[in-house]
């Protein structure tokens, strides 16, 4: 089996209005930053999956991994690189339980863009829907 290039899409439901968020890439870089009003956000993360004998790895210049597996960051405020704000968060988004792609497919699942104290969504946040293929 070959590698598969595709792209994860990231809805952020409901982001605080004013907060600046973006993709941030595996050496903690902000890419493609932008400034949340009223409605959700989406990213396009490009990303590969490598077979290996356990299975697809994700890999690509945005996946990082820990003991719990392989994941991307969405940043917002002075992660994203907005020097004038409070706000210095990151949700970890894993990548668990892709399901079957080929190359060129896009992936999309949702999470909250809202934190419970009303600013944005940090740590590990969970899916609010589970990835699915859709059209490109």
């Amino acid at each position: 089996m070959a590698r598969i290039d595709l792209t994860l899409r990231i809805i952020l439901a409901d982001p605080p209005p004013g907060v600046v968020f973006s993709k941030q890439d595996a050496k903690s870089r902000p890419v493609d930053p932008v400034r949340a009003e009223t409605g959700d956000l989406s990213f396009d993360i490009p990303i590969t999956l490598t077979p290996t004998p356990d299975g697809l790895r994700p890999g690509g210049g945005f996946v990082r991994n820990d003991d719990r597996g392989r994941f991307v960051y969405i940043a917002s405020g002075r992660q994203a690189g907005d020097c004038r704000t409070e706000w210095s968060r990151r949700i970890k988004v894993y990548l668990h339980d892709l399901p079957a792609a080929e190359t060129g497919a896009v992936l999309e699942a949702t999470i909250a863009g809202r934190a419970a104290d009303g600013g944005p969504a940090c740590a590990t946040v969970p899916l609010l829907s589970g990835w699915r293929p859709i059209k490109p």
